[in-house]
């Protein structure tokens, strides 16, 4: 074949395009044998030092790791929602607060000025009606423009003083001994003279009063009672705790009065709070009621202590207590829980994870409080059948849609909805007790009857410490038990506790017994009588 000269040259071009490819070809290749040379050691020196069996590790290493990793962020999750838990939203002290400004009072203003209002009494002190001086004051005759004032009505004004006298009684008597046997014998005292130095019973019902309910440390019941006496009255330490455990036996059989009035109460409030005794941490429980307050000290916090009260579990009627599960044992009596607590809880949830839900449920649990406020000013005393079930379908429903909330987003981090999770069981499982206030209106919808009954042993523990010994821990709840109650039925509590020094009570009961037993000699002697004659 013969080609033109233009065939030739395409022919030729054609030639160096295919030359250059095969230069680069080869090139390639040349680089691609490198690589395989050195995969070819890479390989080599895996086999020879098993970093293939090290990758292997690493990867199980690794997974571990993120396992460790997906646990300390949920701790770390639940740390920041104790950390966002206050006095406020939890059980935790307003101690532990800090320096943080935390709204104790979530009520909306009403707009009202402050002090009395219109129609209420007059809290402010009045002037006496029998003075022990009256002294006449001067009138302004004349006003500052010049004119004769005329005369009105009287003004008075009291200026009250105290004045402590100490009077000290000193009994004297022989000493007598027998001449046959040297015995000894010594002057009939009274019975309240035993020792060398004596105080009356209004020394030892303000000695009581002061160390217990106003909580004022020995040494200072001391100090003070030596300022009002101008360092006539010097005691010890000694007898200011002597005196609390003298007025602690002399009020037992009015404390065993008090139990049986309480056990004939419909409703009563119960709770319990730690105190340190000596370094160990033990338990005092108290149960009250609108007139009555009962407090005791305990070893612990079992159901040997609640047994050993002599209450709880011969109680019949209502206790209102802070979700204790020792009180399920107690099968006699209904439970019914402080809601105020749960308003708390669900606070503290709403304010972590934001649920919408969480807030409807802590409305309507008010709003069921405000309808039986409404009740009670209407007459009534508890809701009907029908609108009882109503509320506690509702009650329920709302309920459920929070679990089924809770169920879409605890999946991933079940620990971090955990406290969430245990208070929704905890309020579907005990509804009839967080709903016992709508049928029954004696019962409170919180236990701050009991928490403030307990306020006494807080500020104690705060002001003291603790206590030295389980004994004077009851000898306190003892006292404290009586002058509460004194306070609440408005009685007289100075009169009252010089009664008990001086064993009224005692003496009359014990008049009262011995006139029962002479009647029933009587009775049995003429019966005797009667059954001789007719035979």
């Amino acid at each position: 074949m013969i080609y033109s000269e233009k065939q030739y040259k395409e022919l030729e071009e054609k030639l160096k395009k295919l030359q250059k490819e095969n230069e680069l070809k080869e090139k390639e290749n040349k680089f691609l044998k490198q690589q395989n040379k050195q995969k070819d050691e890479v390989i080599h020196d895996l086999d020879r030092y098993n970093y293939r069996g090290q990758c292997e590790s690493l990867k199980l290493e690794n997974q571990e790791l993120k396992k460790k990793l997906n646990k300390y962020e949920e701790l770390l999750g639940i740390a920041k929602i104790k950390l966002e838990k206050n006095s406020s939203n939890s059980l935790k002290p307003s101690s532990t607060n800090g320096y943080k400004k935390v709204i104790q009072n979530n009520r909306v203003k009403s707009g009202k000025k402050p002090g009395r209002e219109k129609g209420h009494k007059r809290s402010a002190p009045t002037v006496t009606k029998k003075p022990d001086e009256i002294i006449k004051v001067s009138k302004v005759a004349t006003c500052t423009c010049g004119c004769k004032t005329v005369e009105q009505e009287n003004v008075a004004r009291d200026l009250i003083s105290i004045k402590v006298i100490t009077h000290t009684t000193q009994y004297v008597g022989i000493k007598t001994k027998c001449p046959c046997c040297n015995k000894e014998y010594l002057p009939k005292f009274p019975t309240n003279v035993n020792s060398i130095v004596n105080y009356d019973e209004e020394i030892k019902a303000l000695i009581v009063y002061l160390n217990t309910y106003c909580n004022l440390p020995n040494q200072k019941v001391i100090e003070l009672l030596g300022f009002l006496s101008d360092n006539q009255i010097k005691t010890c330490t000694g007898t200011v705790g002597n005196t609390v455990k003298s007025f602690s036996k002399k009020s037992k059989s009015i404390r065993k009065s008090l139990k049986s009035q309480i056990l004939k109460e419909p409703v009563i409030n119960e709770d319990e709070t730690p105190i340190s005794v000596n370094g160990k941490i033990m338990s005092t429980i108290g149960i009250f009621t609108k007139a009555i307050s009962f407090l005791d000290a305990f070893a612990n916090r079992k159901l040997e202590s609640f047994e050993e009260m002599g209450i709880l579990n011969k109680y019949i009627g209502t206790v209102c207590h802070d979700h204790n599960n020792i009180h399920r044992s107690f099968i006699q009596s209904k439970q019914a829980e402080c809601n105020f607590h749960i308003l708390r809880y669900c606070k503290a949830e709403y304010e972590v994870h934001k649920r919408e839900i969480i807030k409807e449920f802590m409305n309507y649990l008010l709003e069921l409080r405000d309808t039986v406020e409404e009740y009670k000013l209407q007459g009534k005393e508890k809701f009907e059948k029908e609108e009882y079930e109503k509320a506690r379908e509702k009650y329920l429903s709302i309920l459920e849609k929070w679990h089924q909330e809770h169920i879409k987003t605890s999946k991933q981090k079940p620990k971090y909805y955990e406290s969430e999770k245990c208070l929704i069981t905890r309020l579907k499982e005990y509804v009839e007790d967080h709903l016992r206030f709508t049928t029954d209106f004696r019962i409170d919808f919180t236990n701050n009857l009991a928490e403030r009954g307990l306020r006494k042993i807080k500020t104690k523990l705060k002001i003291a410490g603790g206590f030295r010994n389980l004994n004077f821990a009851k000898y306190y709840c003892h006292a404290i038990t009586i002058i509460d109650t004194c306070k609440k039925q408005k009685l007289n509590i100075k009169e009252k506790l010089i009664d008990i020094f001086k064993g009224k009570n005692l003496k009359g009961r014990k008049k009262y017994l011995h006139l029962i037993k002479r009647r029933a000699s009587i009775l049995r002697k003429a019966l005797l009588f009667l059954s001789k004659t007719i035979i």
